[in-house]
């Protein structure tokens, strides 16, 4: 029978074989597919000739040789059933792709006799003749020659010497020995036992050290096997013969990293491959190497992982700063970062923090605390993050401190939060000049909760938004807690005392970007949530968040693309400020600025004034003479100033203002009407800023989806000809070996590792001296509260449990009735109340007949339903 190989395994042998010739001319017999090698002596050494000498060959032998030649060329295709084409005159030359199986005269499974020919290839004494230069090579070349015959292998016992050097090594087979009695005596067995796969089998391959050769010699190798060899469609599920690649790996991780789940990670290497047969690996040995590497990368602990990863990040950018606290057991509890752009973006968008706190986003449910902003582009910017142990006032307050102090001593001019009275008085405490601003939608929120009424709720948030004076807004919410009922409500009251944090009427002239709540940071979460889950390590949680934080600027990124080489259409009838708002402003910004140089065309003129070389306008909106706004106009600084203070609030020119520049036929937007956080001229790579730098292994990950690019179109050219793709195949059989030497002599990996050895040589120190963090309990985590409500019946509203369910759904034909009676009883009971009031006293009679007609009813319900009752209390029970 004919086994099929990946390439990539005769690939690594011969590799690991270099200068043993010996063992290469052996494998060589192995590969001859189509000739009889029983017929071919090949004698390859060191010091003799090179050329493979043809003795014994018959004119017979030589027909038969060549027809088979001849039927294979025909056919086209080699033993893994891909379409090939290919010469087998070109000898000692073979096919790389496939392996012939061999049983060492016990054939198992063979079904041709061509095959059953080409077993006898390679026999003991060629075998016992072999030399190994390590104990891997020997135990590679015996496993290709296991999975050609059909059966798998492991380690047997082995011994070392003081300096670490193997003097000898034993593999077996697969089902050598038996399985232990006590397993097959097991009392408290709750599952089906493991299949029987051990039946004493004999076959093994040993070799020896010899320190005069310096090389591993063969001591014994014993072919017979008793039982049958696995067939071609079973070889593939040997423990033995599965392995994940480090280049399988390394796509794989990639994948990974972007959201793929491993079942699809694993559809498509089979897609790639063109079958599962073809794979190498089946979906377990991926799940165990993805499991394996992650075991590896917190090896010291999750904690040392993931500061770890900081600290690389900081060598290669001077700019990255992170910091963390050890609580009392040694163990992480906080800890904070921020990298080179994040500081950068806050030296010029950083007037405007939003501090909010997300949840599950890690194994240890500690809260994530997001401060962000708005860039010039109106997109969210991320200044820096931290991980918490606690809520705790002291924990908001270490938060603020240590970004204080990340951001060289800058502080934020404005402050928006959620309402959490812990973050509030850390805010207070720390930031005592910033004006914090509480979250509209939060407030909305927790008015629905706290008060159910619809006409107070919808007034409210309406008063929230209302830009008026103070003295309006008392007017207006005294009126509005009169007749809605609430004046002595608790909740209500709380919420005035908080007045100047909420409402727009107090808050005017305060520059907040145009944020009014956390919905900016929600979203952000919400988009984090697609990188980050709960059961992530804090190693895998500060990669993945990396990485999210990559996608945001790339989206930034496509935004300074837009302002900065492309032109809008101009549509209103005001071209030359419309211009000059576009050739100022990014492209975001300048679509909120036109909407209010529209609206400047339903103004009113309610008159001017004039002192000495200042103006003042007066103008009311088209149909509402109530409000006024005032525009006063230095013309000396071309300044402008309106009562609405939408400029001081946003940042960019209201209406009004325009109206005074087209009265004044002003043909661009003066330069003190212009923010310059929200142009085009505002580059972050200022302040000596760095820009981000991605780690190593980004890098390096980078370089392989090039490679593998450029890879996929090279191959998808050549598979069209014959030519090409033999070319093309010896290629990369030439260059991987080279590349593989290469990077095991670099010290990058070995023993069948995708790691940094340097990694790994700093596993036997701990670097920080830290212990992973327990796991948090927070209030804002609901989903692990401890203490969760019990459920109650809706009948009789008792606590059930699982063990005794009770609920409305499970009641006896007795209860039914009463239910339905209650109800047509406090029908009537209703219409009786009304007949009263109205003077009719007639219904007295007819409600006494109603009660009577009842208590028969019910007592006709309790004989008859008696044994339904018993059948419903058991099930209950």
């Amino acid at each position: 029978m004919l086994q099929h190989l990946h390439k990539e395994d005769h690939a690594n042998w011969l590799a690991s074989s270099t200068g043993d010739f010996t063992v290469k001319s052996t494998m060589e017999k192995i590969f001859a597919f189509g000739i009889k090698a029983q017929a071919v002596t090949v004698d390859i050494s060191e010091e003799g000739p090179s050329e493979a000498v043809v003795t014994d060959c018959s004119g017979v032998e030589q027909k038969q040789r060549n027809q088979r030649k001849q039927r294979i060329n025909q056919m086209g295709l080699d033993v893994c059933g891909r379409l090939r084409s290919f010469d087998l005159n070109q000898e000692p030359e073979c096919d790389r792709d496939t392996f012939i199986e061999e049983s060492g005269g016990s054939i198992g499974g063979h079904e041709d006799e061509e095959a059953d020919e080409l077993v006898g290839a390679i026999g003991v004494d060629d075998v016992m003749k072999l030399t190994f230069d390590t104990e891997e090579e020997a135990g590679e070349f015996y496993n290709l020659y296991a999975k050609l015959s059909g059966f798998g292998i492991r380690k047997s016992n082995a011994k070392r010497d003081a300096d670490g050097i193997s003097r000898f090594r034993k593999w077996v087979c697969c089902c050598e020995g038996y399985r232990n009695e006590k397993w097959f005596n097991y009392e408290d067995r709750k599952r089906e036992a493991k299949p029987i796969t051990r039946t004493g089998c004999g076959a093994c391959f040993r070799v020896k050290y010899d320190i005069e050769s310096v090389k591993y010699v063969v001591t014994r190798f014993i072919m017979e096997h008793n039982h049958p060899l696995a067939s071609e469609a079973s070889v593939q599920h040997i423990r033995s013969h599965r392995k994940v690649s480090d280049a399988e790996y390394a796509q794989a991780k990639s994948l990974k990293l972007v959201g793929a789940r491993i079942c699809q990670i694993m559809k498509h290497f089979v897609i790639k491959a063109g079958g599962y047969s073809n794979v190498g690996f089946c979906i377990k040995d991926l799940y165990n190497r993805m499991d394996e590497e992650r075991r590896k990368d917190i090896f010291n602990g999750d904690a040392e992982g993931a500061l770890g990863f900081l600290a690389a990040k900081k060598d290669a950018d001077d700019m990255f700063f992170y910091k963390y606290h050890v609580d009392n057991e040694g163990r992480l509890a906080r800890l904070f970062w921020a990298d080179s752009k994040s500081r950068a973006d806050f030296s010029v968008f950083g007037d405007v923090l939003v501090f909010d706190t997300t949840y599950k986003t890690n194994k240890y449910r500690k809260p994530l605390v997001v401060l962000a902003g708005v860039n010039n582009h109106l997109n969210s910017t991320i200044f820096g993050c931290a991980l918490l142990s606690d809520e705790r006032i002291e924990t908001y307050e270490w938060v603020l401190s240590t970004f204080v102090e990340a951001m060289k001593g800058r502080k934020p001019v404005a402050v928006m939060t959620d309402g959490d009275s812990a973050m509030r008085r850390a805010i207070k405490n720390l930031l005592p000049d910033a004006c914090h601003r509480l979250c509209s939608w939060h407030l909305h929120r927790n008015a629905r909760s706290n008060i159910r009424c619809e006409e107070f709720n919808n007034r409210f948030y309406n008063l929230m938004a209302r830009k008026c004076s103070t003295l309006e807004f008392e007017d207006r919410w005294a009126r509005l807690v009169n007749e809605c009922g609430v004046v002595e409500n608790e909740w209500v009251k709380k919420l005035y005392r908080r007045r100047r944090l909420w409402a727009e009427a107090y808050l005017r002239g305060h520059f907040f970007a145009g944020m009014r709540s956390t919905q900016r940071c929600e979203k952000m979460n919400a988009f984090l949530n697609e990188y980050l889950n709960e059961k992530m390590r804090l190693y895998e949680f500060v990669r993945s968040f990396d990485l999210a934080i990559a996608w945001l600027r790339h989206t930034e990124s496509k935004a300074v693309h837009t302002s900065e080489n492309t032109k809008p259409v101009l549509t209103t009838i005001l071209p030359e400020l419309e211009g000059s708002a576009a050739e100022v402003f990014t492209r975001n910004v300048f679509f909120m600025v036109r909407k209010h140089l529209n609206r400047q065309g339903l103004l009113i003129s309610e008159g001017w004034s004039e002192d000495g070389g200042n103006r003042t306008y007066y103008y009311s909106k088209y149909g509402g003479h109530e409000i006024s706004w005032r525009v006063d106009y230095d013309r000396s600084m071309e300044k402008l100033i309106c009562s609405c203070m939408k400029f001081e609030s946003k940042g960019i020119p209201c209406a009004h203002m325009f109206r005074v520049m087209v009265v004044e036929g002003m043909n661009r937007i003066p330069e003190a009407c212009i923010s310059k956080r929200w142009t085009k001229g505002v580059h972050c790579s200022n302040n000596g800023m760095k820009e981000f730098v991605a780690d190593e292994q980004l890098t390096q990950m980078a370089r392989y989806g090039t490679l593998k690019s450029s890879c996929n179109t090279m191959c998808y050219y050549a598979s069209y000809m014959d030519d090409a793709f033999n070319d093309l195949q010896q290629m990369f059989d030439k260059h991987s070996v080279d590349l593989k030497e290469k990077w095991i002599d670099r010290g990058y990996g070995g023993d069948g590792f995708a790691m940094d050895s340097r990694v790994r040589n700093d596993r036997s120190r701990r670097t920080f001296g830290l212990l992973d963090p327990r796991v948090s309990r927070c209030k804002g985590d609901h989903k692990h509260a401890e203490a969760k409500k019990k459920r109650k019946c809706g009948h009789c509203r008792q606590a059930t449990t699982n063990e005794h369910a009770h609920t409305k759904r499970i009641r006896t034909t007795q209860q039914l009735m009463m239910i339905i009676w209650k109800t047509v009883w406090m029908t009537r009971w209703k219409n009786h109340l009304k007949l009263v009031r109205a003077g009719a006293t007639q219904a007295n009679g007819e409600d006494k007949h109603l009660y009577h007609n009842h208590s028969v009813a019910v007592e006709g319900t309790q004989v008859a339903n008696k044994e339904v009752q018993e059948k419903d209390e058991a099930l209950l029970l």
